[in-house]
């Protein structure tokens, strides 16, 4: 059974974000709806005898129950709690995995700037402090997911690289899809690309290394199992965010994985997960 998180940070990206989990919940999943409330930062002695915390709590019940009210559907469980939102997500998280729950935490985005993830978004607090996979619902949304796409990285020391095959794993056991594209960027700058014909393309011998190496990332992933869905590997030309942000032009779901790094070093090391997350057209898996 999974324990699907959903954000309610307000508004359509809250409502796109319910929408999604309510599409990708099996029968048995349940969905935990969570809107955090705060008391607005005011100055000064009189400012803060002025608000009424009772008003803002049930101003918050009040709408958890009214995005709820239309839903009519048992598997959700609305909650509201006093505290920083971001936080407050990656605690129930963490409640719920402690109970032996599958884990999947989904908020909304409707920014589309990395300055908008970079000033601390309640999107962008998951994504760098949760430890269980976090569907970033941005773009247009596609439901039920069918067409998955997975970033996979360079091997390390001749082996699959790890959090790519951990996304990939994850991908593969999404309930209802039905094709996963595993895709690698191959990327040749121009001024270094000498007798290469086409710029941003690898050669021949480059090529089938890199297609080798996928095919060895889907058989680590699958550990042993048979793919109960289409499986492709794609040698993509150009860098690895602009193809991934390529992709998810007609893909219904981004898969990637990082290497659970936190806070600014997340944001240097994870440049790509962090320019997908800005630019893509869909929603987007970030698995650790």
């Amino acid at each position: 059974m999974t324990a699907f998180i959903v954000g309610l940070a307000g508004g359509l990206p809250a409502q796109a974000a319910l929408q999604w989990a309510r599409a990708q919940a099996e029968e048995q999943d349940r969905i935990l709806a969570l809107h955090a409330w705060e008391v607005p930062v005011v100055t000064g002695y009189e400012s803060v005898a002025a608000i009424d915390t009772r008003a803002v709590e049930e101003s918050a019940t009040e709408y958890v129950a009214t995005l709820l009210q239309d839903c009519h559907d048992d598997r959700i469980t609305g909650k509201t709690v006093s505290g920083h939102p971001g936080q407050s997500i990656v605690d129930l998280a963490e409640e719920a995995a402690a109970e032996g729950e599958e884990v999947t935490v989904v908020v909304g985005h409707a920014g589309s700037s990395k300055v908008g993830l970079l000033l601390g978004s309640t999107a962008s607090y998951v994504v760098h402090h949760a430890r269980r996979p976090v569907v970033v619902v941005r773009g247009d949304l596609r439901v039920p997911v069918r067409s998955v796409v997975v970033g996979v990285d360079e091997p390390h020391k001749d082996h699959p690289d790890e959090p790519s095959v951990v996304a990939l794993r994850w991908a593969l056991r999404l309930p209802g899809a039905a094709r996963v594209e595993v895709h690698h960027a191959a990327f040749v700058p121009g001024v270094a690309a000498g007798l290469v014909a086409e710029p941003a393309i690898e050669s021949e011998p480059e090529t089938a290394a890199i297609d080798r190496h996928l095919q060895e990332a889907i058989t680590a992933a699958l550990d042993g199992a048979t793919a109960s869905v289409e499986v492709v590997p794609v040698v993509a030309g150009g860098k690895s965010g602009f193809a991934l942000i390529e992709a998810s032009r007609t893909a219904d779901l981004i898969v990637i994985g990082t290497r659970g790094h936190r806070g600014l070093r997340q944001l240097i090391t994870g440049s790509t997960s962090l320019e997908v997350l800005a630019h893509a057209h869909c929603p987007v898996v970030v698995v650790r």
